[in-house]
């Protein structure tokens, strides 16, 4: 696949393939929706407890500032009531989470040739996070989760996934989105496999994704793109390919376990990320309508 740092959009874009989702590609998620089933798809935030994410991140600290018992040990209700408050810390790739696309780079420069300088202690001056926004559009449910060949650590490739999207009858139209089943999860919460070792899309999935115009890939899994890299030059070949060449957004730890169970060929994926202005990636709460 070619590489390129100039993006398709323009000089100064900083949304990448999230231009492709117009007002078209939210109504064919719309009808997507048909029998209004609402899944959520992100899994739970735990104290102290990383979850699926990977041991380079910290693991989430929540902390109460008021609670039930400080009114037990004397603090009066004013005004006519009591209330509880609050503080939650935790990376913001470390549970269910979006990339944004300052959050990688290759030879120092990132979507649409703007310096990997551009992010500092302060944060992304270019294509942080902010300048996503919310994401309504139409996903494709591709699932590989109970292949009769599945291994925690299978590569998906290109040949692979598009077999699997063509059998389910619905072709791709820019500004859509995939939702990548590869049953990583399931293995990892059954102690069937581990963080180092993770099936995901292999990196020749990459041309067929730009080609195809889909603007976001998410999946049940730490990186979307297997693990270790199948590129003996580059440890997140997929990473590069899609976010960092073309604006591709990437979305992981996912649940889609009860998506699953409805085995639907394509839903509603609302997706709104945390407006961190500045921020290489937020937790979300992705939604899917079926």
């Amino acid at each position: 696949m070619e590489q390129r740092t100039a993006s398709r959009f323009g000089a100064g874009d900083e949304r990448g393939a999230a231009n492709l989702i117009d007002a078209a590609a939210t109504l064919r998620g719309i009808a997507a929706a048909g029998n209004g089933r609402v899944v959520p798809l992100a899994m739970p935030i735990l104290n102290n407890d990383r979850g699926a994410g990977v041991e380079m991140r910290a693991a989430p600290q929540h902390f109460m500032t008021r609670h039930g018992g400080d009114y037990a040990a004397g603090l009066p209700e004013r005004a006519g009531y009591g209330f509880s408050d609050d503080v939650i810390m935790l990376p913001t790739h470390g549970a269910t989470h979006i990339d944004a696309l300052a959050h990688v780079w290759r030879d120092g420069t990132m979507y649409n040739g703007f310096r990997a300088t551009d992010v500092t202690s302060r944060g992304a001056a270019r294509c942080g996070i902010d300048k996503l926004g919310a994401v309504a559009t139409r996903a494709l449910f591709v699932d590989f989760g109970d292949d009769p060949d599945f291994a925690p650590d299978r590569a998906i490739h290109s040949a692979d996934l598009e077999a699997r999207i063509a059998a389910g009858g619905i072709a791709p139209e820019p500004g859509d989105a995939l939702l990548i089943r590869t049953g990583w999860l399931r293995a990892w919460r059954a102690g069937a496999a581990g963080k180092n070792a993770t099936a995901g899309l292999h990196h020749d999935c990459a041309d067929w994704i730009v080609r195809s115009g889909i603007a976001l890939v998410a999946a049940d899994n730490i990186a979307v793109e297997v693990m270790p890299s199948r590129d003996p030059d580059c440890a997140m070949p997929l990473h590069i390919a899609v976010t960092r060449d073309n604006g591709v957004y990437l979305a992981e730890l996912l649940d889609l376990e009860a998506l699953a169970s409805l085995a639907p060929r394509a839903v509603m994926l609302v997706i709104a990320p945390l407006a961190i202005k500045g921020g290489v990636g937020s937790p979300v709460t992705p939604v899917a309508i079926c």
